[in-house]
């Protein structure tokens, strides 16, 4: 086999797989930016009685009011920056009935409201938004994840203003599942730290218009609203990595549309926005942060993915398949259904850099002094093996490299001919799709693509 020929064409072939890696650095880069918000998770923290009711001084709790908090699950490394409302996407917190804001103790900000006074009636179900925090003592975690008991309660409650025995907020309502007198979804901060995320700030229309003491209103919805800190951001309180970013009590129904900011492992800050009317290039859409989520195609490996879904309703049909859609490309492929258009290849002159008889085997170069004129495959499709057929003996050491759609070298090898047309190759092994065959033999190389089904 002429080593120059072969050295020329691995330089091509490492072209041909240089561009696929390029794909796959580009797809990675945006997948990790996909997969920095794992979840959204709304947990119903408590269900409100009668008894929570006659709390005059938290100015009246109606029973069977729901307590949400809100958790944005991020990545390992990742943390939150901002939360926010700008011209092209709306931030929306909602319900079909007021929010409650507890009269006397109320507070706008997680981080605000008083540990101390979470004994008192009905203030640990105050509505707020946050950063992590649910008190200016402790943070706030989902309560399955809480393991040191609870403050938060019965016993630990003063029995608001009708003074009730055995106090409030223990109810033991399935809906909300462990109790609140179990478990608060409150943990102690880490040593040294603070409640107040660093340098918290919030910019354009002001939350405690819906979220204050004072205020009864069941909508917060603004196109210029920003909660932010600075570096590092902040990070979960376990290490699931689930920052608490809003407490919402209503005797309504709940919906909510968020945009975030995430601090990535690498350091840069990318946004996530729950619509994709409007797309800037440095925004993408997560159906995560709305709710009630439209459910879709969650798979990006499918052409019927929706960024927009908050859950997969089954409807990934269509796995997609690079490859070249231009017709007039010697490498056309009808069986792709996503078109890379760096992919095609026009003729020895115009291949876009790629190995011509590797992506185009009918334009290969016929070497005289070699046996092989031109090669073909049968049965093709084939199942288990295919028989590369030479359509005249050959004689001598004959190499051979498989390569699959993205440039993978599958398998390579020799075999040594003795006036035989060609030879079998067993393939029983390899999955279903197409390949590449690329023969070599002394100064030729042919191509010919296989299909295994």
């Amino acid at each position: 086999m002429n080593m120059r020929r072969l050295s020329h064409l691995s330089q091509l072939h490492g072209m041909y797989r240089k561009l696929f890696s390029a794909l796959l650095l580009l797809c990675s880069l945006t997948g990790m930016a996909q997969n920095a918000i794992e979840n959204v998770v709304v947990e119903v923290y408590y269900v409100s009685d009668a008894n929570d009711a006659s709390d005059e001084t938290g100015g009246g709790l109606p029973t069977g009011s729901k307590t949400y908090r809100v958790y944005i699950d991020l990545c390992d490394g990742c943390s939150l920056r901002a939360v926010y409302g700008d011209d092209n996407h709306e931030i929306k917190i909602t319900s079909t009935e007021p929010f409650f804001n507890h009269a006397d103790r109320g507070r706008t900000f997680g981080h605000l409201v008083q540990n101390g006074a979470l004994d008192e009636g009905t203030t640990a179900v105050d509505s707020w938004l946050a950063m992590g925090a649910a008190s200016n003592q402790k943070r706030g975690v989902l309560k399955v994840d809480d393991t040191d008991g609870s403050i938060v309660g019965g016993s630990n409650n003063d029995g608001g203003s009708a003074l009730v025995p055995g106090g409030l907020l223990v109810n033991a309502d399935a809906a909300a599942g462990v109790p609140l007198v179990e478990r608060d979804g409150l943990v102690a901060l880490a040593a040294g730290g603070t409640a107040a995320p660093p340098n918290f700030n919030v910019a354009g229309d002001d939350p405690a218009t819906v979220f204050d003491n004072t205020t009864v209103s069941g909508s917060f919805t603004s196109f210029n609203m920003r909660m932010a800190c600075s570096v590092p951001g902040v990070v979960g309180a376990t290490d699931e990595n689930r920052v608490l970013v809003a407490q919402l009590t209503t005797l309504g129904e709940l919906s909510f549309c968020l945009n975030v900011e995430i601090q990535l492992p690498n350091g840069t800050v990318a946004k996530f926005v729950c619509s994709d009317d409007v797309l800037l290039p440095d925004e993408t859409a997560n159906g995560l942060l709305a709710y009630p989520p439209q459910c879709g195609c969650t798979d990006p490996d499918f052409l019927e993915y929706d960024p927009t879904a908050g859950c997969d309703d089954g409807s990934c049909l269509t796995a997609i398949v690079f490859g070249c859609l231009d017709s007039l490309a010697c490498n056309y492929d009808p069986t792709a259904n996503f078109n890379v258009s760096q992919l095609c290849c026009y003729g020895p002159t115009n291949c876009n850099g790629l190995d011509v008889s590797l992506v185009c085997p009918t334009v290969g170069v016929h070497d005289q002094d070699s046996d092989l004129v031109q090669i073909t495959a049968r049965p093709n499709p084939f199942s288990d093996a295919v028989f590369i057929d030479f359509g005249q003996p050959a004689a001598g050491a004959i190499g051979y490299v498989l390569v699959d759609r993205t440039g993978r070298t599958i398998r390579s090898g020799g075999v040594v001919l003795s006036g035989q047309e060609g030879w079998t190759l067993g393939l029983a092994d390899i999955a279903t799709g197409v390949y590449f065959l690329r023969v070599e033999e002394r100064n030729a190389v042919r191509s010919v693509v296989i299909v295994k089904d």
